[in-house]
């Protein structure tokens, strides 16, 4: 496990992967900007299909798990995808391999417009993430933004952090920078650092949009620089942007804790902590993963170690973590290998190099998704290290109670944590450097004496009210494997759902496992691609999914965006493109889904304003599930409240009566709130 992480560091950190001549690439198209006139709302639903939508000059922008390059606003029904620039990709005012591209689609992928939102001649951009910040109260896409953030380089050193911003429209998809004031800031590593900002570097994790008008993203802190590397990890620095005048404030908030030193006076810790907000954003979550300082026994290892916010992160406290020493954790424990020399003592190490992810429910829990292996050595300058098994050097003995287990921990720091076992996996990411296993069944070309490695990716998604959570990760099928090998060579993306309930242990898992990118044919209207199916290497799921419907008793249908990114053959230095699919998928078994009387979050079951075009006066037409207050808000163009009304509506069908006079002639949003249902129609007023 050492290797493995010492590996996946080297590449993830390294400033000078854009220094090698660039490959051809002579069938790559030119990414001209595709301007959409889709002007459709969340029950839209085209069939799923994956299609390319854009390219990379290599595969290392998309190679952490933990960035947030897709995400879907429900509030304005847009996906965003954020990366880096093609070979064919003209990005302006200066072109180079650090230009950003934002891609939008309103349409769920059916079409897409792109922006360039950052080019620098100077301050390379890398590992891009971001997505839409939508000013409260807006309902036009063209009122909003794209933001993107992600570090810095010159090609030799990391520098430090950009972050870019640019408001969307017809009038703003092209391939030139935004060039306001603000729209694009370098942020050094070096002082002298602006108030309220602390020095941080790779700003690419976590990044999140919420209802209270703040975007965040989550960077690192370090003591200082070796070897052209950051090194003595140390904390989080929270980034947190404000909007103001059509551009973004940044200021940060700092996280410290106390890992466990080695005798060189490093921490015991992973250098990638992640975060995850309610939609509201007034609780959040840290996540480091490594050894306390405090941990005894069976906790004494790379552990998730949570910071939780009430206030919108005005203050942050430690919160107790997974205490392993409990006997309700047994189960895990048993599925792991001992410590050398003890073999009573257990101590799950979070395994970081399949990936890990969190989320916030509906009831303002923490969700962490993990595989666990089991830590070889509890002395302190040990930690890190796990056993291998056999020739092929698993991290896993794949034999029956010792397989990848996929758990979701679900705590809030008032009582104590609880799990659910999500499913399992039957392979392992190959190793990326000559002696690690899996090497030589590892698909991808060999660059600077050593390969990409495709793992698990584990993410989650949530609806924006936080009732359901989709779980994803990659694997591949033994059958079909070199030597049916457990190395995840042929991946395709696995889905399953979960249902929140009032207590963490009476969660509903869903049995349903939905295969994402080969399905079968239980997934209406969905066939492989062959450029995806056996090949969704470096997916990733976005952060918030859309409740589509509840079918029967105990099924539900949720629509996820995913991506992933390849090249065919696998190549690291040449183009590699991005592929997209908004997959609607069936879970069934959550029994407590029954039918839209028990999905109180969906209230509304039809809702249309007419006439349309109306004069002075039109009429709201609402059909309820249960009695609601219904709150109805007309805006103009620009996003300024223009009317407003009030009511208490009943179970079954609703009229009410909306005054329009004094509104001149055009055309007007009408915004219907009732419960956590919210709804949007456009009006013409003549």
């Amino acid at each position: 496990m050492a290797e493995k992480l010492a590996a996946k560091y080297a590449r993830l950190n390294n400033p000078q992967e854009n220094s090698i001549k660039q490959k051809p690439s002579p069938s790559v198209a030119e990414e001209n900007p595709i301007q959409s006139d889709f002007s459709g709302n969340a029950s839209a639903l085209p069939t799923a299909s994956w299609q390319a939508i854009a390219g990379s000059e290599n595969i290392y922008g998309v190679l952490s798990s933990q960035n947030r390059s897709l995400n879907y606003n429900m509030a304005l029904n847009a996906v965003s995808f954020i990366h880096r620039k093609g070979t064919t990709y003209n990005a302006l005012p200066v072109s180079n391999t650090g230009a950003i591209i934002a891609r939008v689609s309103t349409s769920w992928g059916a079409s897409w417009d792109s922006t360039c939102i950052w080019s620098n001649g100077t301050n390379l951009a890398r590992y891009p993430q971001g997505g839409i910040y939508n000013p409260p109260g807006n309902t036009q896409l063209s009122n909003a933004y794209v933001a993107g953030m992600g570090p810095v380089t010159d090609g030799t050193d990391w520098k430090g952090c950009w972050y870019a911003s640019k408001q969307l429209g017809a009038g703003n998809y092209n391939n030139t920078a935004s060039a306001a004031p603000g729209a694009q800031q370098f942020i050094a590593n070096t002082p002298p650092f602006a108030p309220g900002l602390a020095k941080h570097d790779f700003s690419r994790s976590s990044f999140s949009s919420t209802d209270d008008g703040v975007i965040r993203s989550i960077a690192n802190r370090y003591y200082g620089y070796a070897n052209n590397q950051p090194a003595d990890f140390r904390g989080a620095a929270i980034i947190k942007g404000t909007f103001n005048a059509g551009v973004f404030t940044w200021t940060s908030d700092t996280l410290l804790p106390a890992f466990i030193t080695r005798t060189n006076n490093t921490k015991q810790a992973w250098d990638q902590p992640v975060m995850a907000w309610n939609q509201t954003g007034t609780h959040g979550y840290v996540v480091f993963l490594g050894a306390a300082a405090t941990a005894t026994g069976s906790n004494k290892g790379w552990q998730p170690i949570v910071y939780k916010t009430t206030n919108s992160g005005a203050s942050w406290a430690l919160i107790p973590g997974i205490d392993f020493n409990n006997p309700s954790f047994n189960p895990i424990k048993q599925t792991i290998a001992s410590v050398n020399m003890t073999p009573t003592l257990e101590v799950p190490f979070f395994k970081v190099d399949e990936g890990y992810d969190v989320v916030v429910d509906n009831f303002n829990r923490l969700h962490i998704f993990s595989t666990i292996v089991g830590t070889s050595s509890s002395h302190n300058d040990s930690l890190e290290y796990t056993y291998s098994f056999g020739a092929e050097k698993y991290n896993f003995s794949h034999t029956p109670g010792a397989r990848p287990y996929l758990y979701d921990f679900i705590g809030d720091g008032t009582g104590a944590w609880t799990y659910k076992t999500i499913d399992s996996m039957s392979t392992e990411a190959p190793g990326s450097l000559p002696a690690a296993g899996g090497y030589t069944d590892n698909p991808w070309d060999i660059d600077q004496n050593s390969k990409v490695a495709s793992d698990a990716r584990l993410q989650v998604s949530r609806t924006s009210d936080g009732q359901y959570i989709v779980y994803s990760w990659a694997e591949s099928d033994t059958a079909f494997t070199n030597g049916q090998k457990k190395w995840n060579t042929l991946p395709n993306i696995k889905a399953r759902a979960l249902l929140t309930a009032t207590a963490a242990a009476n969660c509903t898992v869903s049995p349903t496992e939905v295969n994402v990118t080969k399905p079968t044919p239980s997934v209406p209207g969905f066939t492989p691609n062959a450029n995806v199916a056996n090949r969704a290497m470096f997916h990733y799921q976005s952060s918030t999914c859309l409740y589509v419907n509840c079918l029967g008793t105990n099924s539900v249908q949720l629509k996820v965006p995913y991506t992933v990114s390849n090249s065919n053959p696998y190549a690291q230095i040449s183009e590699n493109r991005h592929w997209f699919s908004a997959v609607t998928m069936e879970f069934g078994g959550l029994t407590l889904c029954t039918g839209f009387q028990q999905h109180l979050a969906y209230n509304v079951k039809n809702m249309d304003v007419y006439p349309n075009p109306a004069n002075g006066k039109a009429t709201l037409s609402i059909d309820l599930l249960q009695d609601e207050n219904v709150s109805i808000k007309v805006y103009n163009t620009i996003g300024q409240l223009m009317k407003e009304v009030n009511a208490q509506a009943n179970s079954g069908e609703n009229k009410i009566d909306l005054d329009l006079n004094g509104l001149t002639a055009g055309v007007y949003m009408v915004k219907v709130n009732a419960g956590k249902t919210t709804s949007t129609k456009k009006i013409i007023v003549q």
